[in-house]
């Protein structure tokens, strides 16, 4: 199972459904991957650096819910790994996203 959160502002994330055309530019996204046991921090290109700094420390708090097997990974929007858009494809059902 795939969580995704956009990170605010404000220091606040909400919930979102992650999907590969959902990814914006202007945002930083996290998103938990029970399967590989990953949380990825993802730095959409115009996304400012307090998004960025907050998207980091949104991550280490979520590490510390889930657990310290959970990995934080931090990817620049296109340079993601194969692993991360196998998670958010399987968390849409729709193997193309």
């Amino acid at each position: 199972m795939v969580n995704g959160f956009q990170v605010q502002d404000d220091g606040t994330s909400t919930e979102v459904e992650v999907t590969r055309d959902s990814l914006e530019s202007e945002n930083v996204y996290c998103i938990i991957d029970d399967a590989s046991k990953s949380i990825f921090i993802w730095k959409g290109r115009r996304s400012g650096v307090r998004k960025k700094f907050i998207g980091a420390q949104t991550a280490n708090r979520m590490r510390s819910e889930y657990g310290t097997t959970f990995k934080v990974h931090s990817l620049d929007e296109g340079e993601e790994p194969a692993i991360f858009f196998s998670a958010i494809s399987n968390n849409s059902g729709d193997p193309s996203q």
